[in-house]
């Protein structure tokens, strides 16, 4: 899915695309097919012209680039129609206010008086509250058993976990696993698989992390675990791939560092990889993890 824009410059251009689809320019690829001319004289002057491609593979599963921009639409106007909106006060307000007088303090019997208040001893303080401790769930039923080999069993384990983690979610799903060497790939099988799935993958690596975890919990060796459903992982590949050369070629245009959203470092490597191969651009990371995002600049 795709659509040309036009407009006095190519800055101008992918602006006024990414304002109509309602989109980043992590969601696209960007191609200029005329970068423009300011003419001479006023003669040949021309307009910019690019192509928005659609890359993100949330988006794609729309029909259609008119069905996109109408339901994004949607979803932005009853987004902002649930935002509350508070009432001004007017000077009515503000006038039925009262101000009530401060209550009398109320003189105590002598008789209720303690004796700590006698001259030369010290009033007793109250005892102090314990605080409330919270109680903790008996884990005992999840113990789980630590392997020493071989990995299918601990392979295996991890994914009946990450699977009843995905069930508690509301999500019914199935999981097929396969093992190279020392790397663990647990396959979802659910047709909810964009809500396994999340906003540009965040649930999905979170379950994967969650699942390393248990991993590394129960297996005693070294191993690598990824999670995947309906070949997300090797679409978003593809859109890293791209969106890293259009962003090399903001990077060159602009002549300024362009800083991506922060991700895993294995997404980070894909686009390192891309990256390296193209000229005239170098790249690097910063932050820290989670946070951790990739830097483009021209050389």
């Amino acid at each position: 899915m795709y659509r040309i824009y036009t407009e006095k410059t190519v800055d101008d251009a992918v602006a006024k695309g990414l304002n109509e689809l309602g989109v980043t320019e992590d969601d696209i690829k960007i191609e200029v097919i005329d970068g423009g001319s300011g003419g001479f004289l006023g003669f040949g002057k021309r307009d910019a012209e690019v192509q928005l491609t659609v890359i993100n593979p949330e988006l794609k599963t729309y029909g259609s680039i008119e069905e996109m921009i109408a339901q994004r639409s949607t979803q932005a106007e009853v987004k902002h129609e649930e935002t509350p909106v508070e009432p001004e006060k007017t000077e009515t307000d503000f006038e039925q206010v009262k101000v009530q007088p401060e209550p009398e303090a109320v003189q105590q019997p002598a008789d209720k008086v303690e004796a700590a208040e006698a001259p030369g001893q010290t009033a007793a303080e109250p005892p102090a509250e314990k605080p409330v401790q919270a109680e903790v769930p008996d884990d005992t039923d999840d113990a789980h058993t630590v392997y020493e080999s071989p990995i299918n069993s601990a392979a295996a384990d991890t994914a009946d976990y990450i699977s009843r983690v995905v069930q508690e979610m509301n999500i019914p799903n199935d999981t097929e696993v396969s093992i190279k060497d020392t790397t663990v790939t647990i396959e979802f099988h659910a047709q909810l698989a964009a809500k396994i799935i999340g906003k540009r993958g965040q649930t999905l690596n979170a379950l994967q992390e969650l699942a390393q975890n248990y991993f590394n919990t129960i297996y005693k060796s070294y191993g690598t675990v990824f999670l995947d459903v309906e070949n997300y992982r090797e679409k978003r590949r593809e859109t890293l791939e791209s969106l890293a050369i259009n962003m090399s070629k903001k990077a060159m245009r602009t002549n300024e560092p362009v800083k991506m959203e922060p991700m895993p470092s294995f997404e980070r490597k894909i686009m390192h990889h891309v990256l390296s191969r193209i000229k005239n651009v170098e790249t690097y990371s910063e932050g820290r993890e989670p946070n951790r995002y990739l830097v483009i600049i021209k050389k």
